[in-house]
């Protein structure tokens, strides 16, 4: 874990953050309320899109919290429209930025106890590679996934973002 790994971070939220704009675009254009994206499902079991982007936030903000031995900001407020997602997003980029120039130089002996492993812990190498990178990828994944399926025009470009290309030599 180190600075590249929070920028990327950044970056994909960013992304995420470019969806929820372009899904807010697709319901004006269709004259109906972005809110309505809310509470897609792909399935009744699966959680909503909402949650998604939260659990998206939190995988970042909790894995560079975690490497960096720092505390891991607890959001209070509960998302209740599309506009507090994309709040919620901006507020996890804020603090990832913060934590840009952290030490991240003993991040494999940080220990991370998630709220539903009943006590038990990861050590900080475990959190990121088996948890923490696949969980972010995988909500942001389902996130797109959710308002392709809604309509929303998004392709690749749009998850992925600008790519940091090299000129020929």
């Amino acid at each position: 874990m180190n600075r590249e790994f929070t920028a990327q971070f950044i970056k994909m939220l960013t992304n995420l953050d470019q969806l929820l704009v372009k899904a807010a675009a697709h319901a004006e254009m269709k004259k109906y309320d972005v809110n309505n994206f809310f509470g897609d499902r792909l399935i009744v079991d699966m959680l909503p899109l909402s949650k998604q982007v939260l659990i998206c936030c939190e995988s970042a903000k909790a894995c560079v919290a975690t490497a960096s031995h720092n505390d891991n900001p607890s959001f209070t407020d509960e998302p209740a429209t599309m506009a507090d997602l994309r709040g919620r997003i901006q507020g996890t980029i804020d603090f990832l930025k913060g934590h840009l120039d952290a030490d991240y130089s003993a991040f494999e002996s940080g220990k991370y106890f998630p709220y539903w492993a009943n006590g038990k812990w990861m050590d900080g190498k475990t959190c990121f590679y088996e948890y923490a990178l696949p969980n972010f990828y995988f909500h942001l994944t389902m996130t797109y996934a959710l308002l392709r399926r809604a309509g929303v025009e998004l392709g690749k470009g749009d998850y992925l973002g600008a790519l940091a290309f090299h000129q020929p030599e």
